[in-house]
């Protein structure tokens, strides 16, 4: 029993007329006619009556129409289902970032994707850079935020902005008084910092501070953001951070520009090159388009 067999049965089934099966299976009635007879000999049972004036269904032939209607509804349906998830209209997406990194740039670019894309399951981890690479390689995650310049043979990138460092602290410290600060300001001061791991948010901040000539006292204990500005709003230091990052610590922070810093905290989309997961190219499409009108 094959789909062959099945379809030529169907069609004559819901006919009930031979000659207008073979017409709309655009074949000749004698094939026809021997299709069935060797369906009917493989189930060993009469699925049609024929006489000279007409065709009729046994109680077996019912059934098998039942049951054709059902597969090649299900297989109509799986070809639909396949062909979405090989455009990647449906599917899964697993994005990647730092705490924190997201917060101005990722939300409308996930709702300008879902409008898009809504049978797409979207799904953000939080994980430092250097795990996001790791999981980006091996397919565990499908694209990720991460802070720039990163050179990776396996990943493309794309630059999704740029953003100036700020400092953010307990709103009693005496620098609190300050509308603005400098760089000078840092001088020996004590900084609450993340683990000392290449491509985090400190990797380049404190070789930059070190290029200037403005020692401080680094304050361990913060393993993500979130607690790098708890640290700083209970007055242990101050969090050196990027100024997307604004507003989104704990109450009792204020956040003052560093008016003579030159560090540019870029961070970008990264994903595997030549990945064959058909979302991932839909939703960096959706990110081209986004910033190429920026």
């Amino acid at each position: 029993m094959d789909f062959v067999k099945l379809r030529y049965f169907q069609t004559v089934a819901k006919t009930l007329h031979f000659r207008r099966a073979s017409a709309l299976l655009n074949i000749s009635q004698p094939p026809l006619s021997k299709s069935i007879k060797n369906l009917e000999e493989q189930l060993g049972t009469k699925l049609l009556m024929r006489t000279r004036r007409r065709v009729e269904l046994t109680p077996a032939g019912h059934v098998l129409l039942e049951r054709c209607e059902r597969i090649f509804q299900e297989l109509e349906d799986a070809r639909i289902e396949v062909r979405r998830y090989g455009s990647g209209e449906k599917g899964v997406l697993q994005i990647g970032c730092e705490d924190g990194t997201t917060f101005g740039v990722l939300p409308p670019l996930l709702e300008i994707f879902q409008k898009e894309y809504p049978a797409v399951h979207c799904s953000v981890v939080t994980q430092p850079s250097a795990k996001q690479i790791v999981a980006l390689r091996s397919g565990d995650l499908d694209t990720g935020i991460v802070p720039l310049p990163m050179n990776d043979p396996e990943l493309d990138l794309i630059k999704l902005g740029s953003c100036s460092m700020i400092a953010a602290f307990a709103d009693r410290l005496p620098l609190a008084r300050k509308a603005s600060l400098q760089l000078r300001d840092l001088r020996h001061q004590p900084v609450v910092a993340l683990p000392d791991q290449p491509d985090n948010l400190y990797s380049c901040i404190l070789p930059y501070l070190k290029k200037e000539k403005i020692p401080v006292k680094l304050v361990p204990g913060a393993f993500d953001v979130t607690t790098l500005l708890v640290m700083a709003a209970s007055g242990l230091g101050i969090a050196l951070i990027p100024c997307s990052y604004r507003e989104f610590g704990p109450p009792g922070l204020v956040y003052r520009e560093i008016t003579d810093s030159t560090l540019d905290l870029s961070i970008g989309l990264a994903w595997k090159k030549e990945t064959p997961n058909a979302v991932v190219a839909n939703f960096v499409r959706v990110v081209r388009g986004v910033y190429s009108h920026r």
